[in-house]
């Protein structure tokens, strides 16, 4: 974030307003109220309280009554819509002495009058005379103060600082609904006016600055919209003119939609940038899936944002699409990043998420789903194949020294541990390393290992198999993950990762009925052979229709009847919704024969030291590859 320094303009910029700097150090007489001051006419625009007045009338801050005439006379005067008049009342308190909580009043009051009458820098030199007179600086100032001045920077035109001011009032009332709504509605206002050049300028200077960015994000995406046109900056109303427009947009309860009205799937995606291939194919999957199971009324509506890589735009597309959409429901994002700011900004607007995020450390719970090919979900299906299926008992693990790889071993490690199985070797190897990996190679002909995992790529896994002795390629089984899900690839090396068992997400050469006519249906309407993200996509839009006929049927929330769907065989796996709100795949897996593969869902069904006995033919599929160059499957995104 640029480091704008939050100011407060000092007491001399103005004389005329000295009045306020402090409680007089003796007695004055207090200045009588103009007559022209109560005969001003009431105003009915100047009655309704300014956005930043979030304080009560004829209160103190701390909430007691207040006891100064001047004070409450002022009040029932603004109440009135007589500002002008109420400012002359309060300016005549503060040249009282009054008791230090009144008198915060009295100055908080002046400069809101002033900024309410459009003399943004009266009220900045009100607040900067009075914190200067205490000998306090910015990070003393209150949040009903902080308000002010964002508002009056803004008006000043200071977007630099109206921006640092509402940041710090989002930062001091995170616990306080009103002014942090109130510090999102004036962001969001003025973020309106800038001009486009302006508003990169903000962009780019408060990128790592949470609040402003989220603000910054929901700007965006209006921009992006049909029919966009800039507010003129010079305008002679000021920016938070149509607040109250703003801020009587309404949020969808939770639970509030009726079985009658129109169910709607918000999508949030990266359909741009260099990440547009895979937000379209989860896009194009989920759709499909949507239009296959809403056949009857109410049809389901889908509607999808664009959000890139930006954290900000994620979470700002989350609140148009409950707001202005009405969405019962988000799917996405699929990038962790934008995920986590999805995610917090839907439970904070109380609608359910499913998020595509692969992430161990995205979390659930609290109507917040995850369907992603997790470390986790792919060393499931592994161990339990190795185990359950082949009854592998000693293990060994490879991996490079990545982040990836470190969170592959530690998964690993702790599935081994919970089924009571030996972990042989563990050993690391410089990434794209050769020398290194020949190293590590070396280091298995002495193991006892039955099976190796190796978490990484195709290209990098056939240097390290061909490094293997022939004596150690005969007695140890390579295991792979799904970076591994690419027939094609490993055909062209079939000899070398003959025995191999690797985690398939979506295997396009399966026979399973689900999966064959998923690919018809879907080639049938893009005219392409769908990969592992469509396929995911596929089975979040049929988990999505389920749950939201259930709701629909039952009247419960769409959470609740998520939870209720029960357990399916899916065209990526076997899935099952947790309460904890994981959905739960279990991946096929497939083993690599001289000239063919065998695909086969690994048992769930596993324990800790099952006897060993020979493995079970099992429902494994014989199957011929087909590799022609538009079945080329992409999961390790």
């Amino acid at each position: 974030m640029r480091t704008s320094a939050l100011r407060i303009i000092s007491c001399g910029v103005l004389a005329g307003v000295l009045l306020a700097c402090g409680t007089p150090t003796k007695k004055t007489s207090p200045r009588r109220l103009p007559d022209s001051a109560l005969q001003e006419q009431p105003s009915e625009a100047l009655a309704r309280p300014m956005p930043w007045e979030i304080w009560a009338l004829f209160k103190d801050l701390d909430g007691q009554d207040l006891q100064n005439k001047a004070l409450i006379l002022g009040d029932e005067l603004q109440q009135h819509g007589k500002r002008r008049s109420a400012l002359e009342s309060y300016l005549r308190a503060a040249s009282e002495a009054l008791p230090p909580n009144e008198h915060a009043v009295a100055v908080l009051r002046i400069a809101s009058q002033q900024l309410a009458l459009d003399e943004p820098k009266k009220a900045l030199s009100a607040i900067g005379a009075y914190y200067k007179r205490r000998g306090l600086g910015e990070a003393n100032v209150d949040v009903p103060f902080g308000l002010v001045l964002a508002f009056a920077y803004g008006r000043h035109g200071d977007v630099e600082q109206a921006m640092a001011w509402f940041s710090k009032v989002a930062a001091q009332a995170r616990m306080d609904g009103p002014a942090i709504q109130v510090a999102r509605n004036g962001t969001d206002l003025l973020l309106r006016t800038l001009t486009t050049g302006d508003f990169e300028r903000v962009a780019t200077n408060w990128f790592s600055d949470a609040f402003i960015n989220e603000q910054v994000g929901r700007e965006r995406l209006r921009r992006a919209s049909p029919g966009f046109r800039v507010s003129e900056q010079n305008s002679k109303e000021p920016f938070w003119a149509a607040y109250d427009t703003l801020q009587s947009m309404p949020l969808t309860p939770p639970g509030s939609r009726g079985a009658t009205d129109k169910p709607v799937v918000g999508v949030v995606l990266s359909l741009s940038s260099k990440f547009a291939a895979i937000g379209r194919d989860t896009r194009q999957g989920l759709e499909l899936a949507v239009e296959r199971g809403s056949t009857t009324e109410p049809k389901i509506t889908v509607m999808a944002r664009d959000v890139g890589t930006d954290t900000a735009a994620a979470s700002a597309a989350v609140r148009e699409l409950v707001a202005s959409g009405g969405a019962t429901v988000i799917a996405g994002p699929l990038l962790t990043e934008p995920s986590v700011a999805a995610a917090q900004t839907a439970r904070e607007v109380g609608v359910p998420l499913v998020s595509f995020s692969k992430s161990e450390s995205f979390t659930t719970g609290g109507g917040i789903f995850r369907l992603g090919a997790t470390t986790t979900s792919q060393i499931e299906a592994l161990v339990n194949a190795a185990y359950g299926d082949y009854r592998l008992t000693r293990f060994a693990v490879a991996y490079p020294q990545t982040s990836s790889g470190t969170e592959f071993v530690d998964v690993f490690k702790r599935k081994l541990s919970s089924l009571g199985l030996s972990l042989e070797l563990e050993v690391s190897y410089v990434a794209g390393n050769e020398a290194s990996m020949l190293n590590v190679a070396q280091q298995l002909d002495g193991s006892a290992a039955e099976a190796v995992l190796i978490p990484d790529t195709i290209e990098a896994s056939e240097k390290f198999l061909s490094s293997l002795s022939p004596t150690v390629k005969k007695r140890i089984r390579p295991l792979g993950t799904a970076l591994w899900d690419n027939a094609q690839k490993i055909a062209r090396s079939q000899a070398l990762f003959e025995r191999a068992i690797f985690v398939t997400p979506f295997f396009t050469q399966s026979e399973r009925p689900e999966v064959r006519q998923f690919i018809e249906a879907y080639r049938a309407k893009y005219s392409a052979t769908p990969n592992f993200l469509a396929a995911q996509g596929f089975d979040a839009g049929t988990l999505l229709v389920s749950a939201l006929r259930k709701s629909a049927e039952s009247g419960r929330p769409f959470d609740r009847a998520l939870l209720e769907v029960p357990s399916s065989q899916g065209v990526t796996g076997a899935i099952t919704v947790l309460s904890s709100g994981e959905i739960q795949r279990g991946f096929y897996v497939v083993e690599v024969l001289r000239d063919s593969f065998q695909e086969k869902l690994p048992t769930s069904a596993v324990t800790r030291l099952d006897p060993r006995a020979p493995a079970a033919p099992g429902s494994a599929q014989s199957l011929t590859p087909r590799l022609g160059d538009s079945e080329r499957v992409e999961s390790g995104y």
